[in-house]
């Protein structure tokens, strides 16, 4: 019996791609804001400090990221008082149920202090604007699901896999035909219980006793 498959992962939201956007001005103070999607808490990292190279005379790169998973997000005031920035511009990815992605507030002060509302209110009102211009999508994560095969069933399984409206993603010709088809998390067990029907079980899978893999 094959190994049991790990729980699906849900689709999720993140964005597009980068987007900058500056509000207007709050008490002659200055919010830019800059969204980007971010694989991992290292790339987060480097967009944060792409962002300071690129404003250094700047005072405040206060900012936000949130990625895929339970408690993995993370929030910086960059010197602003404490809960004024960071926090509001997590609130703004997270009510957007965004994933994977960080945003960064920039602020060139203006000469007045807007108090800890005033920031508040500042900080997330320029990651809500920003992210309201940026274009979002919808991802799906994806399994790979690995079947070998003899030559001699090469026209029992191309039918199986027209059934299902499965394509390879990488095929394999060796001994046996080996391919890796790219199944929708969600989708996983029911396409290797179809696969499995449809070919009156003769395919093999990663996981049974003869793996097909490297």
């Amino acid at each position: 019996m094959g190994a049991e498959a790990p729980p699906p992962r849900d689709p999720y939201v993140t964005l597009e791609a980068p987007v900058t956007f500056e509000i207007e001005r709050i008490k002659n103070s200055r919010f830019i804001g800059e969204a980007r999607p971010v694989p991992d808490e290292d790339t987060a990292a480097e967009a944060i400090d792409a962002v300071r190279a690129s404003m250094p005379d700047a005072r405040h790169h206060c900012w936000a990221w949130r990625l895929q998973g339970p408690e993995r997000f993370k929030s910086s005031d960059d010197g602003e008082p404490g809960g004024s920035a960071g926090r509001p511009i997590l609130a703004q990815i997270t009510g957007r149920e965004l994933f994977d992605v960080v945003v960064v507030v920039t602020r060139y002060f203006g000469g007045t202090k807007l108090g800890v509302g005033g920031l508040m209110r500042a900080y997330g009102s320029a990651a809500a604007q920003v992210l309201d211009h940026g274009v979002v999508r919808t991802i799906t994560p994806k399994r790979d699901l690995w079947i070998a095969y003899d030559y001699a069933e090469t026209t029992l399984v191309e039918s199986a896999l027209r059934t299902l409206e499965l394509e390879p993603a990488e095929s394999r010709y060796e001994d046996r035909v080996t391919l890796r088809l790219a199944i929708p998390d969600g989708d996983w067990e029911a396409v290797r219980a179809g696969l499995s029907e449809h070919t009156q079980g003769r395919v093999r899978f990663a996981d049974d006793s003869d793996s097909t893999r490297d």
